[in-house]
């Protein structure tokens, strides 16, 4: 498999240089000439939300020769914003950063990298009319895509009770995903009821266990628990059914991010589908786009990385790539 990734990424690479250029090719200077670049990869390193975004960033740096210096935040905004500051004050040749601090608070730190030449490349979350190259999920489009997918494999028909858990407050991370998510479970009838995570249950998915449980107690009758954006949540939605005494299949659970919890959640018939944002991509476009951007003004680059899911019918496969790092 990795082999069959490098054959990939090589053959992306030659893809994107055979473009026409000014000057005679044996007058370009090599792509791989050794930028210094910063890399938000989100959440810790090495765990099931990040390793595989670390590692599509690691090979395309290999190929590339670039110096990549890699930052995590456990998912927290603030953190992202002190992160891209600090990167910024190094003074390298392109930061990869996230979207989750939103448009207005990144917007200061974007003029900064702007007035001091330093390419700005986005994955993960977007940041809408920045311009920016972004490589993640069609944040929209992904909460519609969740809800289609727990309407049809859940089988959910018009009036079931359906609890979306995730963010409401504008311009918050995965705020423009759970709108998605509530907008199209409305448009097909479906009774929807909202529920806002904590910023701390966002750093600490176990705290939403609790939560959940309380409410699938006071609200019997609910049919699904949808999680717009949230790998971490998505992750303990198993534990939850079962702290609620619910069988597997009684209510229907699904929402983003492959892990190993999830995939033995959907094994369990806990979970019925997890959307796939194929991070490896957002970590080896990221660095691949900011190279070619520095080097010859590629810009203006956006990529839905997957709108694929997880479900019984394919949980073995991807549970083999998962234990790659490449899912």
């Amino acid at each position: 498999m990795r082999n069959l990734m490098k054959g990939l990424a090589g053959l992306a690479l030659s893809a994107f240089l055979v473009a026409p250029l000014a000057a005679p090719a044996q007058a370009q200077e090599a792509a791989d000439s050794g930028l210094t670049m910063y890399f938000q990869m989100g959440g810790n390193p090495g765990d099931t939300a990040t390793l595989a975004r670390e590692l599509g960033a690691r090979e395309a740096a290999r190929i590339l020769k670039v110096n990549l210096i890699e930052q995590h935040s456990g998912w927290d905004p603030q953190k992202m914003l002190v992160q891209a500051s600090e990167a910024l004050a190094a003074a390298p040749d392109a930061i990869a950063i996230m979207g989750h601090p939103g448009v207005a608070a990144m917007t200061p730190f974007l003029n900064k990298a702007k007035e001091e030449g330093v390419v700005v490349v986005l994955t993960d979350t977007n940041l809408p009319g920045t311009g920016l190259n972004y490589f993640g999920a069609d944040s929209y489009g992904a909460g519609r895509n969740l809800a289609d997918l727990a309407v049809k494999d859940g089988k959910l028909k018009a009036g079931d009770k359906v609890l979306v858990y995730g963010a409401f407050i504008e311009g918050a991370a995965g705020a423009i995903t759970a709108k998605g998510t509530v907008d199209y479970l409305k448009e097909n009838g479906l009774g929807v009821e909202t529920l806002q995570w904590t910023q701390e249950a966002v750093l600490d998915p176990s705290l939403s266990v609790p939560v959940l449980v309380a409410y699938l107690e006071s609200n019997p009758d609910t049919k699904a628990i949808l999680v717009p954006g949230h790998g971490g949540v998505t992750a303990v939605l198993a534990k939850v059914l079962k702290d609620a005494g619910k069988k597997p299949g009684e209510v229907t659970a699904a929402g983003f991010d492959i892990s190993s919890a999830s995939i033995q959640g959907v094994k369990d018939g806990y979970i019925t589908a997890v959307l796939d944002q194929q991070p490896y991509l957002q970590g080896f476009y990221g660095v691949l786009s900011a190279v070619l951007q520095k080097k010859y003004g590629l810009g203006n680059t956006q990529m839905f990385t997957s709108t694929g899911s997880m479900t019984k019918d394919n949980v073995e496969l991807l549970e083999a790539l998962v234990k790659t790092g490449i899912r």
